[in-house]
């Protein structure tokens, strides 16, 4: 008995702090300063749980620590900011940590919660912004926004806008595993993926919808039954890719050209990071370090002392080094194959990573907390697929 009341203790206290980092991480306007909290949660839920006697633990994880410990000793030694190492130390800590971990399902239901909130908020603001605001009166909330860090508020034309805020990055994720795991209500599915969808289309970020038609063509393509209905689909496909091709090149278009100055800035960036890291042999082997910034001024931007980019990839690249970056990628990509089993968890983690990975959502909370649901995920299915073969 004693024991069933530690257990349970145990998942109130993990319940709580998850609710703690996804509240955080998702209602950053008006919460972005009370970050640390949301840190500190996460680190709670993996002192809490982290599976020692999982198989293969200490074969497994041992060695990543070694090696984890060599990337904090090489970033002192390189004299970086001892804070900005272990930031960033800790970052590279839960992404490997959190592959060990297995939580209850049920705490899925929390994440869709608060990120049906982000969703009502987005709604909401747009249609505020349509029936009060227009092109000129706007512009003190936009600067408003951006002054505070939550994000921007901007649109070309009044007739919609963009809302880019913090808060949004898990929406499309959250959207995507809704097609594998039961996270929305099972009489209620199909409304609130309208819900959400809507709100991916208000946040205004390309790459999200980019990477929800990847998602929705392989999909297509997946869930044929018969080789009629295969057919049928690219027949039906063909018919629409023809009807929509010149407004679809026009809208890409239209997309692109108001993104030359933000493709400016990133193109600016990867230059400045691989200059800095390109400076000595050995750091372009073993990077510069954790928590290491860059020195730089350009036509852009005044670099200095910068931990946020836009292609925070490359800025881990920068860190690392090729060597310890490869190690790094093969370490996750052998722990999502390891723990994540299911293919169809593994194609919503790719869809993450192809709208993450050209936006500063990848390498941080974000990417935890899918990690964190995707591994419920999977137990989830594992235990279905087990009552299934039980019932045969």
């Amino acid at each position: 008995m004693s024991e069933e009341r530690k257990i349970g203790l145990k998942d109130t206290l993990s319940m709580l702090l998850w609710g703690v980092v996804i509240l955080i991480i998702t209602r950053q306007v008006p919460f972005v300063s009370y970050s640390i909290f949301g840190n500190l949660a996460l680190l709670g839920i993996v002192v809490l749980n982290i599976r020692y006697n999982a198989t293969g633990f200490y074969r497994t994880f041992l060695p990543i620590l070694c090696w984890w410990f060599f990337l904090v000793f090489y970033a002192l030694l390189q004299g970086n900011e001892v804070p900005l190492v272990a930031r960033f130390a800790l970052i590279i800590f839960f992404l490997l940590a959190v592959y060990f971990i297995i939580l209850p399902s049920r705490m899925i239901k929390l994440l869709f919660a608060f990120t049906l909130l982000q969703c009502i908020f987005l709604i909401g603001l747009e249609f505020v912004l349509l029936l009060f605001f227009n092109l000129e009166t706007y512009e003190p909330l936009r600067h408003y926004f951006i002054n505070q860090g939550w994000g921007d508020v901007y649109t070309f034309t009044g007739y919609f806008y963009n809302i880019p805020v913090k808060g949004n990055a898990l929406l499309p994720f959250v959207y995507m595993l809704s097609y594998f795991v039961p996270v929305f209500p099972e009489k209620r599915k199909r409304f609130f993926r309208c819900i959400y969808l809507l709100a991916i289309v208000f946040a205004g970020n390309f790459a999200y919808l980019i990477s929800l038609f990847f998602f929705h063509f392989i999909l297509f393509f997946l869930q044929n039954e018969s080789l009629r209905r295969l057919q049928m689909k690219v027949l039906g496909l063909s018919f629409l890719i023809v009807l929509f091709f010149i407004p679809g090149l026009i809208f890409v278009e239209n997309v692109m050209s108001k993104k030359v100055d933000s493709m400016g800035t990133r193109q600016d960036q990867v230059e400045v990071l691989i200059r800095d890291m390109g400076q000595e042999h050995m750091t372009i082997w073993l990077g510069k370090g954790l928590g290491n910034t860059v020195s730089e001024k350009t036509a852009y931007r005044d670099y200095t002392g910068n931990v946020y980019f836009e292609l925070q990839t490359v800025y881990f690249f920068n860190q690392l080094g090729i060597v310890n970056f490869i190690v790094f990628i093969l370490l996750n990509l052998f722990l999502a194959y390891t723990k994540i089993r299911d293919p169809r968890l593994l194609f919503a983690y790719l869809c993450y990573i192809l709208y993450a990975f050209t936006n500063p959502y990848i390498l941080d909370t974000n990417q935890v907390i899918v990690i964190l649901t995707l591994v419920m995920a999977n137990k989830i299915l594992e235990d279905e697929n087990r009552v299934c073969t039980r019932n045969v």
